[in-house]
């Protein structure tokens, strides 16, 4: 089980540090998602700016939570998109992309198209953070939509993701999970990587 990373929403003074930390230390996903005064999302020029921060060579590691155009123009591995996004016909050069497929609902499964990489489902357990309302969707939902074995899309679990909580996310056995505050919450957030790492790398008890 592969864990992805999701940056925090705010920036703050030692983030890039920590970031080229846990790339040296083996992080191979990090999800950048950050806050815009302007929107859910940050634009293409705020992303821009962050990723000036970090050395081009870790761009491969990255999916922004955007669009397929916006992951193109800025060169980075891949996105993270809400699943309606693809719902109808899609400009053909976004099947070039890594996208990745956020889904919360049920009806959103109606809407993937065959050709993306993966499907980003939470919150299973608990919201991403303390700050949202929404409420999570529980193991049912993600049995429910993957336990006859019908999708072949790879499965990456999201919302509650801790070493405490590692376990639980195994036995649903995705291809991946991704982290917020399991990472982001502590006071060394290297080292909270680390140990969820390799949890997650680990046989299911």
């Amino acid at each position: 089980m592969r864990l992805w990373v999701i940056t925090s929403p705010d920036d703050f003074a030692s983030e890039y540090d920590d970031i080229e930390e846990m790339f040296r230390r083996g992080l191979t996903r990090l999800i950048l998602d950050k806050r815009s005064r302007s929107g859910r999302f940050a634009g293409t020029d705020e992303y821009e700016r962050w990723l000036l921060g970090l050395p081009m060579e870790f761009r491969d590691r990255i999916w922004l939570t955007g669009s397929p155009d916006m992951a193109e123009q800025l060169d980075v591995r891949g996105c993270v998109c809400d699943a309606r996004l693809f719902a109808g016909s899609v400009p053909e050069r976004w099947k070039r992309i890594n996208c990745i497929a956020k889904v919360s609902d049920p009806e959103d499964f109606a809407h993937l198209p065959e050709w993306i990489s993966g499907v980003l489902v939470g919150p299973v357990f608990q919201p991403l953070s303390a700050l949202e309302s929404v409420e999570f969707l529980g193991a049912d939902f993600v049995k429910s939509a993957y336990g006859n074995g019908a999708m072949s899309i790879p499965l990456i679990l999201c919302g509650g993701v801790d070493v405490d909580t590692v376990d639980d996310f195994h036995k649903l056995a995705p291809a991946g999970v991704a982290s917020l505050g399991g990472v982001w919450n502590y006071a060394d957030p290297v080292n909270a990587f680390v140990k969820l790492n390799r949890a997650c790398g680990r046989a299911p008890l």
